[in-house]
C-alpha cells in the first residue's frame, strides 16, 4: 500500500447578494479534492489522507516520523502562508512557533520520499504571485523553475497537451492520442537543468520530474480540479494516469 498525504483543494466560498434594502450573506464548502480522492478510492494500492488548507495548522504531521509515515506528499492548490503560518500568531506569543512543515517536506524527499505538486491559482506562483512557492525549500526540490509573478495561462478556448516520452512510466500504456478532453489553464514554468520533460504544451513543461537526494518529485502543471482540468476528470484514464504518477513517486 502506498500511503499519499494530500494537502489542499478546498475553499469557503462567501456570497453577498444586494436586493434592493437588503443584503443576504451566504457560504459554503466547496470540496475540489473530491476529483484525486474519488480517482484514487478504486485504486486498492493507493491509500489517501486529504488534509484541506484550512486543517494545515492542526492536522499537518508535526514531526519527521509522522511524516515519514507517508510514501508521497502532494501539494495542490495551498498557498506558502498557508503551510507557514500557525494560529498562534497573534498575541499573546509562544515561541517557538511551531515546526518548519517546508522544511520538513525538503528532509522527507531528500531521505527518499516522493512529493508532486499540481497545479492552480495557489501553487507555484499563483493568482498574483499570492502561493509564492518561488525561493523556498519547495522551488528546490522541484524540477521546474517558478515564476516570481502570477504565473497563470488561461486557455478558455481549450487545449490539450502533448506527451513527450511516451515509454515513460508516468504516461506509458495509456491511450492519449485517442483522449478527447479539453484543459482551460496551467501554471507557466522552466524546466531545470538535469530535469526531465514527459509532457509539454507550447514548449512549457506539463509533466516534470527528477530525482532529488533520495526521493523524487514531479508536477504536473494544471489542476486536479475544473476549471482548468476541463473535462479531463472525466477521462477513461484519469486514475490510471494518477495511479501510474504515484507509483513512479514511491519507486513501486
Amino acid at each position: 500500500m502506498i500511503r499519499v498525504l494530500y494537502v489542499g483543494d478546498s475553499e469557503v466560498v462567501l456570497n453577498r447578494y444586494l436586493v434592493g434594502a437588503d443584503v443576504i450573506e451566504q457560504s459554503y464548502f466547496n470540496d475540489n479534492g473530491r476529483w484525486f480522492r474519488e480517482a484514487m478510492a478504486n485504486e486498492p494500492s493507493v491509500e489517501v489522507r486529504h488534509i484541506t488548507p484550512h486543517g494545515v495548522a492542526t492536522e499537518f504531521p508535526t514531526t519527521p516520523a509522522e511524516l515519514g509515515q507517508y510514501d508521497v506528499v502532494i501539494f495542490s492548490d495551498v498557498g506558502f502562508n498557508s503551510m507557514i503560518f500557525y494560529p498562534g500568531l497573534t498575541p499573546p506569543y509562544t515561541y517557538p512557533l511551531g515546526p518548519d512543515r517546508i522544511g520538513m517536506v525538503r528532509d522527507f524527499v531528500e531521505q527518499g520520499g516522493g512529493f508532486l505538486m499540481v497545479g492552480g491559482y495557489l501553487s507555484f506562483a499563483g493568482l498574483n504571485g499570492i502561493a509564492r512557492w518561488f525561493d523556498t525549500p519547495i522551488e528546490t526540490l522541484l524540477p521546474v523553475n517558478i515564476a516570481r509573478h502570477d504565473d497563470r495561462v488561461e486557455v478558455v478556448q481549450g487545449f490539450r497537451f502533448q506527451i513527450d516520452l511516451p515509454d515513460h512510466p508516468i504516461v506509458q500504456n495509456l491511450a492519449w492520442d485517442e483522449a478527447d478532453w479539453t484543459l482551460c489553464g496551467y501554471n507557466r514554468l522552466t524546466l531545470k537543468v538535469g530535469a526531465t520533460q514527459v509532457a509539454s504544451y507550447q514548449g512549457d513543461p506539463f509533466i516534470a520530474c527528477w530525482e532529488y537526494g533520495q526521493g523524487r518529485t514531479a508536477i504536473f502543471a494544471s489542476d486536479f480540479a475544473p476549471h482548468w482540468a476541463g473535462d479531463f476528470v472525466h477521462w477513461s484514464h484519469y486514475s490510471a494516469f494518477w495511479r501510474q504518477m504515484i507509483h513512479w513517486l514511491a519507486r513501486r
